[in-house]
């Protein structure tokens, strides 16, 4: 719905403040959908980021009871270890599943969050708080020490309590700036702007597995054969520039992210396979894994910094393959291209390869975050000449190196996106 990213009014500031009609309950503002990403508020058409961008600089609402903001109903969970995933290329990850704490309200205040439920309380002080991002309605939350609690919001808007609780923690931490959110909280003060003197890590390299014979399986490309002309059926979808990925040898395939649908269609767009992290969730039944591995996908868990992803990511490019990378770490809610990660920038520093730039226009109104459903609506996908990345150490990594490099490539990415037709 479109009030998991327009949680509150652009014109009163409400909250919860759609009715039946599409109206403010407070002030009568009337939204209209105009398109897949235009939105009319009492007749002014904006897009969604205008509107988004307008209520998230509001400022959190003012409380006579210390009380920011209170819950209805919601889930608590944890992660568990769930086993090991072996994959094709050597990939070996730990997978996870959520374990359910209890079900009860969440309360966030100026300096905590704190849960009570129909057994179990807990208070989180914000400074113990080391990273907070979102998974479908499902606010995720790390602490100090490693333990990620999960809040399933199954009554309201899992975005609003997303940007709340980054909002309470950027004033409670005032004097500092916060460049990301996940997967850690880091604040500026910490970025490096020298050359660290540490010598560990000034080559990347992995241990090569031998438990797999090959990488190539015919249903691989039996059911890439069939995905893509499932799709090409359902999507108008429009590709240019395919000669730009070489064909062989490693290279980054590097592309704006606005659609779940992102990574299947540019998996079965390229002829030779695009490697891509997906959620460690996705892994948690048989038949998911088995075609998850096919489709050649390996596990991450983005909320934290996730050693066995990066060490995956290095094998897969080491073996030669593509590694393809979301550099905005997650999809858009609102069709805006979202700041590159500090951490997807400095593998690709680290590993020193060609970077194919990709821009994928039109998936954002195919299937925006914010809804589950899919609308037939053209995409085009231009794919660029690969750039080339030279390669540094990340202990030898500078923030205006990183900085640099990013803003080069999301550069080519939004050149690439150009006209939306």
């Amino acid at each position: 719905m479109i009030t998991d990213i327009l949680y509150r009014c652009p014109a009163c500031k409400s909250l919860d403040w759609l009715d039946k009609n599409n109206k403010c309950i407070s002030c009568g503002a009337h939204l209209e959908m105009i398109s897949g990403s235009e939105i009319s508020i009492n007749g002014q058409i904006e897009t969604i980021a205008y509107w988004y961008d307008k209520i998230k600089s509001f400022s959190l609402p003012e409380s006579t009871t210390g009380s920011i903001l209170e819950s209805k109903t919601i889930l608590l969970s944890e992660d568990t270890r769930d086993g090991m995933y072996k994959g094709l290329s050597g990939i070996t990850s730990t997978l996870f599943k959520r374990r359910l704490l209890d079900k009860g309200v969440l309360s966030l205040s100026a300096d905590r969050l704190v849960f009570v439920g129909n057994s179990i309380k807990r208070d989180i002080p914000l400074h113990k708080i080391t990273s907070v991002t979102i998974e479908s309605n499902t606010v995720i939350v790390v602490l100090k020490g490693g333990n990620a609690l999960f809040f399933d919001f199954i009554e309201e808007s899992g975005k609003k309590w997303e940007d709340f609780i980054r909002q309470a923690i950027t004033n409670y931490f005032s004097k500092e700036k916060i460049v990301e959110f996940y997967p850690r909280i880091r604040f500026a003060s910490e970025l490096r702007t020298k050359p660290a003197r540490s010598k560990g890590h000034t080559t990347l390299r992995v241990p090569t597995q031998l438990w797999y014979a090959t990488n190539f399986n015919i249903l691989h490309l039996v059911i890439k054969w069939i995905l893509r002309n499932a799709i090409n059926l359902l999507i108008p979808i429009k590709v240019e520039g395919l000669e730009n990925i070489p064909s062989k040898g490693a290279a980054v395939l590097m592309s704006n992210h606005s659609s779940f649908m992102d990574g299947i269609i540019l998996g079965v767009t390229s002829k030779r396979s695009v490697w891509f992290m997906a959620k460690n969730s996705e892994f948690k039944h048989f038949f998911m894994q088995w075609f998850l591995m096919l489709a050649k996908s390996f596990p991450v868990r983005r909320y934290t910094t996730d050693v066995q992803a990066i060490r995956n990511s290095i094998r897969i490019a080491q073996q030669g393959h593509i590694l393809g990378i979301f550099p905005e770490g997650e999809r858009t809610w609102d069709g805006k291209m979202l700041p590159f990660k500090q951490g997807s920038i400095r593998l690709v520093l680290a590993l020193g390869l060609p970077v194919i730039p990709v821009g994928i226009s039109g998936s954002y109104a195919l299937m925006p975050r914010w809804t589950s459903g899919i609308k037939r609506v053209p995409v085009k996908i231009r794919i660029g000449v690969p750039v080339h990345i030279n390669q540094i150490p990340i202990p030898r990594q500078t923030q205006d190196q990183i900085k640099t490099t990013s803003d080069e490539l999301k550069a080519r990415i939004t050149e690439l996106l150009g006209d939306k037709d």
